[in-house]
């Protein structure tokens, strides 16, 4: 018999895009709207840092919420949150406005989370990969036209971003208030669907060699991977002399190119080798790519390293996702891959600060930083060691 379709599925798919496209126009433009404000780009960082910081400690308060009350109150009311937080940044006339708006954003920024497990609610266990990438999916497409929308916008006014983003969340929560039911689920199951932040459970993957090398690359890679998202914008506007418009129209062609190599590519790819194979010609795309964009000399150079950069990214991040959960023993996937993403999380903390302050001695520095990072990662798996056959083999 063919799997029953959960419309629930298809709602949270267009609740998480439609969150997902807001902060995909504000993020890119964030930079130009501070730089209105004097900042640095380390303070460009600290935007970031903050935002990601509070969101690494409130996801698990929401998570617990979630459990008790269900995930649509929190989902409404985290959605609702961060249209306040957007149109708080908009309406910012100072640096430290503009800051605490991060920092509010940040902390209604758990609905991703309460969505995975919304997803894990509704999705039956055989069919729970296949909801997660509904999940990664609407990541993709928020990505590809929140950049483009926020360049459009933004030559208008460097508030505007902000308010189209706040009126976005608006639309989305009227959309989940009316359409978005509570998952009919045990509160027991409830609890067991999201994934927890175990500082045991990531003691114990540090120790074991199939484990930490995935988790390790996913940290390093994240890592490198916001430096350029941090300073790219400004990158463009320093080095090339272009406009906002322009910047976004960039970011949108790098979702794209991203959003083509993981739809199309990775299927047949990974037939044909393994994981760790791919990880590594990932690692060479993308430290080629990162070379070519702190040397380029002409945007359409930047184009061709973007398309690297694309490649590299695309190739790793899911292959690093798949080696994990594969060594994960059975019926520990969920918590295995939440230890994994908090990795990731961990990542876009410590990066903002460290790309912005790299970027005010020398605007290539991050990129020369973030080629460095994946080099590591790259050494990584060139190094045999313990549970590597395991790896190969799975």
């Amino acid at each position: 018999m063919a799997p029953r379709f959960e419309p629930s599925r298809l709602i949270i798919f267009i609740v998480v895009f439609v969150d997902l496209l807001g902060f995909g126009i504000m993020i890119p433009m964030l930079p130009f709207f501070a730089r209105n404000f004097g900042a640095s780009a380390f303070e460009v960082g600290l935007l970031m840092f903050v935002y990601s910081l509070m969101q690494l400690l409130v996801s698990p308060i929401w998570g617990q919420i979630s459990d008790r009350i269900g995930r649509r109150p929190v989902l409404l009311l985290t959605i609702l949150g961060q249209a306040l937080a957007f149109l708080w940044g908009g309406l910012s006339t100072t640096f430290i406005s503009l800051l605490l708006s991060r920092v509010l954003s940040g902390v209604f920024a758990a609905n991703i989370s309460t969505a995975s497990a919304y997803m894990a609610d509704v999705t039956p266990p055989e069919e729970r990969a296949k909801g997660m990438g509904l999940i990664g999916a609407a990541f993709g497409l928020g990505f590809i036209f929140g950049p483009a929308i926020g360049g459009i916008l933004i030559p208008h006014g460097p508030e505007w971003p902000a308010l189209a983003a706040a009126g976005i969340c608006l639309l989305n929560f009227v959309l989940a208030f009316f359409v978005l039911p509570e998952p009919r689920i045990h509160p027991s199951l409830r609890e067991a669907n999201r994934r927890k932040l175990s500082w045991t459970g990531i003691k114990s993957s540090l120790k074991n060699p199939r484990f930490f090398r995935p988790m390790l690359s996913f940290f390093l890679i994240t890592f490198a991977f916001v430096q350029l998202e941090i300073t790219f914008g400004l990158f463009v506007l320093d080095r090339f002399k272009l406009h906002e418009r322009d910047a976004g129209f960039l970011l949108a062609f790098l979702g794209v190119t991203m959003a083509v190599v993981q739809g199309l590519m990775m299927g047949p790819l990974t037939k044909k080798f393994s994981e760790s194979v791919l990880i590594k010609v990932g690692a060479i795309f993308a430290i080629a790519g990162l070379g070519a964009a702190a040397l380029s000399f002409s945007v359409w150079s930047l184009m061709i390293a973007l398309i690297f950069i694309a490649l590299g990214y695309s190739l790793m991040n899911p292959c690093l996702s798949a080696v994990t959960s594969k060594a994960a023993p059975a019926g520990q996937q969920g918590s295995v891959l939440g230890i994994f993403q908090s990795f990731g999380s961990f990542a876009r903390v410590l990066a903002p600060l460290t790309a912005g302050f790299l970027y005010d001695f020398k605007m290539e520095l991050p990129l020369f930083s973030a080629l460095i990072v994946v080099g590591l990662m790259l050494a990584i798996w060139l190094r045999p060691s313990a549970g590597a056959d395991f790896v190969e083999k799975v």
